[in-house]
């Protein structure tokens, strides 16, 4: 099973002085298992492109399928794509309305009229790196890296086969976003399906993810990681992505097939 994007576009206020393409002609196949990452600069569609991907957005032109689920309009059952597909937003609090760590995590499974046990919420809890004592907590009153933990959990809650996150470690100090990456390398070993939205490229070194990168709204890249690091830095920086130190050393091992795996740990 998979996700396939056919001929997608997407454009806002249509037909009128505001109107502006967000996407075009977007083509990709998302198989289940894989790991993928989006870049490309702020307003070149990224948002736009995870949001018709669970219905939230319905593109103008083309289609999105969801196991063989097709999103053409409201008049599909959405309810079973998002069961399918479970976005964590950039920022957590955002998806708070609750009053307690609790209610936010059970109120997914509630919609979906799917039973989770105490023993199941307990073990979501630790995966994310919580214990139970946050359950009775306000999720206004964390820290934000707790805040995004509870976020993640609350998507785990409900158990989606394709889990989206949108820039997961912004925010965050350097013991955070490696706890967030720590938990995002777990859910990879349980065989979720992971898409990534991030500028910090640096950090996906050791995941080596598929690369959809999109440029003035439409894809300019689609491919693997190495292959889009081997672009080489003049061709990188045209798409906005930065070539640290970091990016120039594996640039490096990898012109010269060097080995140096440890080095880039988070």
């Amino acid at each position: 099973m998979s996700i396939e994007i056919k001929n997608v576009s997407y454009i806002y206020a249509e037909n009128t002085p505001f109107e502006s393409i967000a996407l075009q002609n977007i083509n990709w196949e998302i198989s289940e298992g894989s790991f993928w990452v989006i870049l490309g600069k702020t307003g070149s569609g990224k948002t736009t492109l995870i949001q018709t991907l669970n219905g939230l957005l319905i593109p103008k032109e083309g289609k999105v399928i969801v196991d063989n689920i097709v999103i053409k309009d409201r008049k599909e059952d959405i309810k079973k794509i998002r069961e399918k597909i479970g976005i964590v937003f950039q920022y957590p609090e955002n998806q708070f309305f609750l009053p307690t760590v609790f209610e936010e995590i059970m109120y997914a499974p509630k919609n979906f009229n799917k039973n989770i046990s105490k023993n199941e919420l307990i073990k979501i809890l630790r995966l994310v790196g919580l214990d139970e004592s946050f359950l009775n907590r306000n999720p206004f009153s964390l820290s934000g890296g707790e805040m995004r933990k509870v976020a993640i959990a609350s998507v785990l809650s409900y158990d989606p086969k394709y889990i989206i996150f949108d820039e997961p470690t912004v925010g965050l100090d350097y013991e955070g976003r490696k706890k967030i990456w720590d938990i995002i390398e777990n859910l990879k070993k349980t065989g979720k399906t992971i898409i990534i939205v991030t500028h910090w490229i640096d950090e996906l070194i050791k995941f080596k993810p598929n690369v959809l990168h999109i440029h003035n709204n439409e894809i300019s890249y689609i491919g693997s990681f190495d292959d889009f690091i081997l672009l080489g830095e003049d061709e990188l920086k045209k798409k906005n992505i930065t070539f640290s130190e970091k990016i120039k050393l594996y640039y490096c091992s990898l012109k010269n097939n060097i080995k140096l795996e440890k080095l880039f740990q988070y």
